[in-house]
């Protein structure tokens, strides 16, 4: 597996300036303008049912309805009969809160997103429903809602892009009600020590998603403790996630296949585009190396 990993790099490196991959700068407007440039290629290489999200495959074969695995947790801290308001954050295009508004119509769901690529199709779901109210703004500011005012929060692969994790674990802490949850979808780094390749392959992935560092998943647990939430339950489901990383590490071996013309390619298409190649591509490797996880946690107030 490591001179797999290697000659991957080697494959990156004969289409890519990998240096200059890492040291991309990944702050918030690069941020707005991935999502805003990958809108269209996220609906035709991954899925067209707007959940661009892992897949948790727990039977070890890709179906489009893995993908849905957040909004079903989600579902299960649901109380039925009880007027709940759930709130997610960074809520994307509003495919989890849209399945479960339209479930369960007796509660409100609310979604916050700062990146206008994303909302366009969550108001038009929006307007399909009348308890789904998607809005603009940063999970790092909950001021748009009262204290103890929402029982469930949720978010699924977007935590990962903040660099002030204490800020919206505080905010969250803050408009939750007592015994209220936290659930969170997400990806970290595993290990504190890593080789050189390794290093270098987490780096590139890192910033082929356009984010700034994936943190240690211990590192973040310290943090939810020293916020006040209790962990409620823990689950590595980095296994599963696999069958969703191969479709895309296949997609990446075809442009790769050919490196003169993927060069040219890389010179005409924007780089918050064709960098997805190299987090495709590497993306398996991190997680069957435990260089990286995919993890579920469950947090209580």
């Amino acid at each position: 597996m490591e001179d797999n990993l290697n000659k991957k790099l080697d494959s990156l490196a004969r289409v890519f300036d990998l240096k200059k991959v890492m040291n991309l700068k990944t702050n918030k407007e690069y941020i707005k303008r991935y999502y805003l440039i990958n809108k269209l290629p996220y609906s035709m290489l991954h899925t067209k049912t707007d959940l661009i999200y892992m897949g948790i495959s727990r039977d070890g074969t890709y179906k489009e309805n893995d993908l849905l695995e957040a909004a079903r947790m989600v579902e299960k801290f649901l109380r039925k009969g009880k007027k709940e308001r759930i709130l997610e954050l960074a809520s994307g295009r509003g495919a989890n809160s849209f399945y479960l508004a339209k479930r369960h119509p007796e509660k409100i769901f609310y979604g916050l997103d700062f990146s206008h690529g994303q909302l366009d199709y969550s108001f038009k779901k929006a307007r399909k429903v009348k308890n789904y109210f998607p809005r603009e703004g940063d999970y790092h500011d909950l001021s748009t809602f009262k204290d103890s005012s929402i029982e469930i929060i949720f978010i699924v692969e977007a935590l990962c892009y903040s660099t002030n994790k204490e800020k919206v674990l505080k905010e969250a802490y803050r408009v939750l009600k007592k015994s209220g949850f936290v659930i969170i979808f997400d990806g970290y780094s595993k290990k504190r020590i890593l080789k050189n390749n390794e290093k270098i392959a987490l780096k590139l992935v890192e910033k082929g998603m356009a984010l700034e560092k994936f943190e240690l998943y211990k590192d973040f647990i310290f943090k939810v403790e020293k916020s006040g939430f209790k962990i409620k339950f823990e689950e590595d489901v980095s296994k599963y996630t696999l069958p969703t990383m191969e479709r895309f590490e296949k997609l990446a071996k075809k442009f790769l296949y050919f490196p003169f013309l993927a060069k040219l390619v890389c010179k005409i298409l924007p780089k918050e585009f064709v960098y997805n190649v190299v987090s495709a591509y590497l993306m398996p490797d991190l997680i069957k190396k435990e260089i990286a996880s995919y993890m579920i946690t469950i947090l209580k107030k």
